[in-house]
């Protein structure tokens, strides 16, 4: 071999040896970047992947609230239990199934099944209004994990919470939609570190950080893996442990404070660039060929690099046009605007539409700008909406041709490079508001309707469970609202048979048996909570659908206790006498009637009439006339038998009716009557009574005859009796005048005396000088009713006390007309305080227009009380009287009368 040649091998082999370095130089370097570029595209992809599943976990949470909230509200909107509503609603919505938790349940451990925490912790985040994220728990019969979450609620005064769950599976997957790397494992933890769930041992917990210890991680690269979980923001890391390059990326879920971690390990080519390094530089330094198929592969795995980045990146631009024209094609309103400022950034097509504005007037502008509420309460009800505190919902907005329409906002804070952003979705619910509106104040009016009337009202379910009931039913059973609704309606309302006391049918659930109006039999009774019993009538009609199912009974009963004894007094008093309580004349007719058969012979009958009725009525007042005929009815009580039949007849006539009584038997019953002393008014009167007896001893005869006989001895009794009952009944008055007032016999003498001399003065008849007696004597009787205190009364009388002595004229006017034999003197009574100059009383009768009587007697009656002792003053002497006469004469007195008395005085002194 020449020097040339072997000195062209050597460049040769130089020129390979320069060739294979060279390109292992620019494989290294194509490496390098190519492992930075491929790891910047896994960790990118691997944080659009996390931060996708941690969106994901948050809707679902979010549904789940949202399906909890929709379920609250719609159950203070029907009318059944709980756990019937929820039932029958998870069976028409499996996907998120919703359960009720009591609050009895709660307090007693049920909130243990479902919460890592301590009980009254959780039931006092619970009744302070708080969402609680539950644990990951395994369900054996699905073989599954599920992630639960438990809410309060809140509204209606309903306890106790709500709870749904949900399965992980989905949530959490293994593979990336690019396919860049597969067997992702992911893991819940809390800031601490703490493992609440890993897809890689599910059922296993500890602390993550001991974990990357245990598997040799140093502490350095563990306090990276730390910093990540802190991180507010998404963010992840490359660590390489054991040969083996690692991918970790982690975020935090807003719901519930956890975080979520995912590790991905890298594809063999860059789990082994080391090796394939040196493979290359050892094989590129035995021959080019061999460098030249590994630089053909460094090339292609660069090549294939890039492809697989352009397709990441061709995926990242289909996606952003998907999502532009999801938010410029789609139907919902949709608005996008800054966080900070409010101002409205976007708004797709069918919000401008909507709202009747074009995009140059929208943008710029905020967005209180066209919400009826203040800028204060739209923001803090958005705050509660981004915070999941409070759906914001039925918000009312205004059009651009100022149509008010209420929308539901769904809203939820997004990040644009630096730019914190609002993006939220409108939905029309003006109807839903609209006919919620209309339901509430149908409702209310239903309410106010029930309250309001004056029955009681129950409603029930259809298994007979009572559901309201009104205030007067309240009223009526003992039961308040709370303590009854919820109870079956046997069990508060017991209901027999007020005369025989068995329990009545249940009306509630006949009703529901038969489809039918029911109305309670009469002698129906309720036993409220106290045990009183009340009268009561009532009726139930069926509750139905609008296909005519029945789904409740409505019950309107009442309380007609008041009405049966109202009636029963009705009763009493058609056939009794009100003052007396005897039988009235339509029950002793109707009686007679009935008695007049052979079986009740010999029948009885005895009239009775009360003397002097009248003038007891005129003297002392009508109380005293009643206390008099109430003597006369318990006298005829005592004396007559439990057979006889007493009614009073008529205004003073009574009749009695004694059936198997003979007449001599019956004549002595009226003898024991007439002679048993009865005195009243204080002893200033008796009980005077005229009876007359007859029988009925023969079939052939009627009781009526027999009761006209009886009317006709009584009446003649009467006739023979009535003077000298009125003769006593003058001569009591008198004598009562006398012991009431300062009135005395001898006052009467000296007026007569002195009234006579005037009388033969003036030749009067001996007819006129008896009046004259009579009327001395009686023209003071009316005195008898006037109060005793006033009549000796020393001092001046008060008006009040003017006033009622001033009535006595006419009192004892109405005396003298009850009495035949009084009625000459009857309108001298009435006028014998009249004066001369017409200023007497009671009816100011002037001069000659004054009876001739009474002018007598008022100057007579004037001269005798100043001349004697009166209790208000000592007596005058016979000469003062005369001037005062002379003084009074002409306006008090008659002059003539006067000028007479005066000659009489004088004469006599001399």
């Amino acid at each position: 071999m020449t020097r040339r040649e072997r000195r062209q091998i050597l460049i040769l082999a130089l020129c390979a040896v320069v060739f294979a370095v060279s390109l292992s130089l620019i494989f290294t370097q194509e490496k390098d970047k190519l492992d930075r570029e491929f790891g910047s595209m896994i960790t990118g992809s691997l944080n659009l992947h996390i931060q996708h599943n941690a969106e994901e976990i948050g809707q679902t949470i979010i549904d789940v609230g949202r399906a909890m909230q929709v379920a609250e509200k719609t159950l203070h909107m029907v009318d059944q239990t709980p756990q019937d509503f929820f039932r029958q609603r998870n069976a028409e919505n499996p996907v998120y199934a919703v359960e009720y938790l009591t609050k009895a349940q709660m307090e007693g451990g049920g909130l243990s099944a479902l919460i890592e925490d301590e009980r009254g912790k959780a039931v006092w985040k619970l009744a302070n209004g708080r969402e609680l994220m539950c644990r990951i728990h395994y369900d054996e019969a699905s073989s599954a994990y599920y992630l639960s979450v438990i809410m309060p609620l809140k509204e209606g005064g309903i306890p106790g919470a709500l709870y749904s769950s949900v399965s992980i599976e989905g949530l959490l997957r293994e593979t990336s939609e690019s396919a860049v790397y597969q067997d992702v494992q992911s893991c819940f933890v809390t800031d601490d570190g703490t493992l609440i769930f890993n897809t890689f041992r599910p059922e296993e917990k500890g602390d993550l950080f001991k974990e990357l210890e245990n598997y040799g991680v140093p502490l350095e690269e563990i306090g990276r893996v730390r910093t990540i979980i802190e991180s507010p923001e998404v963010d992840s890391i490359i660590l390489a442990v054991k040969g083996e390059t690692y991918f970790i990326s982690a975020a935090r879920l807003e719901q519930s404070g956890w975080i979520l971690v995912s590790f991905a390990r890298g594809p063999e080519a860059l789990a082994h660039s080391e090796n394939i390094f040196t493979s290359v530089v050892y094989t590129s330094a035995l021959s080019i060929l061999l460098t030249t198929a590994i630089g053909s592969m460094g090339l292609f795995l660069f090549l294939s690099g890039r492809k697989l980045l352009q397709k990441e990146q061709e995926y990242g631009a289909a996606l952003s046009q998907r999502l532009k024209a999801m938010f410029e094609q789609h139907s919902a309103l949709k608005v996008v605007f800054d966080a900070e400022s409010y101002k409205i950034v976007d708004a797709n097509p069918s919000l401008l539409e909507y709202f009747g504005y074009t995009r140059e007037a929208v943008l710029g502008q905020k967005i209180h700008e066209f919400t009826v509420l203040s800028p204060e309460i739209h923001d803090e009800r958005l705050r509660k909406e981004l915070n999941r505190e409070a759906v914001f919902s039925a918000s009312p907005y205004r059009l651009k041709n100022g149509e008010i329409r209420y929308m539901d906002v769904h809203a939820s804070v997004v990040q644009d490079g630096e730019n914190k952003l609002i993006y939220a979705i409108l939905f029309d619910v003006t109807d839903r508001e609209k006919f919620r509106e209309d339901l509430v104040q149908e409702k209310e009016r239903l309410r106010i309707t029930l309250q309001s009337i004056g029955d009681g009202v129950v409603t029930t379910d259809s298994r007979g469970v009572i559901t309201s009931l009104n205030s007067v039913a309240e009223k009526l059973t003992g039961w308040g609202s709370d303590q009854a609704v919820g109870r079956p309606f046997a069990d508060v309302f017991i209901l027999k048979n007020e005369e025989s006391g068995e329990p009545v049918e249940n009306p509630i659930q006949r009703v529901l048996e038969t489809g039918l109006i029911i109305g309670m039999a009469n002698h129906t009774e309720l036993v409220n909570r106290q045990g009183k019993c009340i009268s009561i009538a009532d009726s139930a009609a069926p509750i139905k659908t609008a296909d005519g199912q029945t789904f409740g009974v409505v019950m309107v009963f009442r309380d007609v206790g008041d009405e049966k004894e109202h009636n029963r007094q009705i009763e009493f008093l058609s056939y009794h006498d009100c003052l007396t309580g005897l039988y009235n004349r339509r029950y002793i007719e109707e009686a007679m009637n009935c008695l007049d058969r052979a079986e009740h012979l010999p029948i009885s009958v005895v009239m009775a009439d009360v003397n002097g009725l009248k003038i007891t009525n005129d003297v002392f007042g009508h109380k005293a006339g009643d206390a008099l005929l109430l003597s006369a009815a318990g006298l005829m009580r005592r004396c007559c038998g439990q057979d006889a039949i007493i009614a009073r007849w008529g205004g003073d006539e009574f009749v009695i009716l004694m059936p198997r009584t003979s007449l001599q038997t019956a004549e002595e019953m009226t003898m024991e009557i007439k002679h048993t002393p009865i005195v009243i008014e204080n002893g200033s009167l008796s009980l005077s009574l005229s009876l007359g007896c007859a029988c009925k001893d023969r079939l052939e005869g009627s009781i009526h005859a027999a009761l006209q006989q009886a009317e006709e001895y009584m009446y003649h009794q009467k006739l023979l009796e009535g003077k000298s009952y009125r003769s006593a009944l003058i001569s009591t008055l008198l004598i009562t005048l006398y012991e009431k007032s300062n009135e005395t016999e001898e006052h009467s003498k000296r007026i007569e005396k002195y009234c006579h001399a005037i009388g033969r003065r003036l030749q009067l008849s001996s007819k006129e000088m008896d009046e004259l007696s009579l009327f001395s004597l009686l023209h003071d009787i009316g005195k008898v009713n006037i109060d005793p205190n006033i009549l000796k009364k020393p001092g001046t009388l008060t008006p009040e006390e003017w006033e009622e002595m001033k009535r006595h004229p006419e009192i004892g006017y109405r005396i003298a007309q009850a009495t035949p034999e009084l009625a000459t003197v009857a309108d001298l009574i009435l006028s014998h305080h009249e004066r001369w100059d017409g200023k007497g009383y009671p009816r100011g009768l002037k001069e000659r227009a004054i009876p001739l009587a009474c002018r007598i007697l008022s100057v007579v009656d004037a001269f005798d009380a100043m001349t004697n002792d009166r209790i208000y003053r000592q007596a005058m002497t016979a000469g003062e009287a005369v001037l005062e006469l002379e003084s009074g004469a002409g306006t008090q007195f008659d002059p003539k009368m006067a000028e007479l008395l005066i000659e009489i005085i004088i004469n006599e002194e001399k």
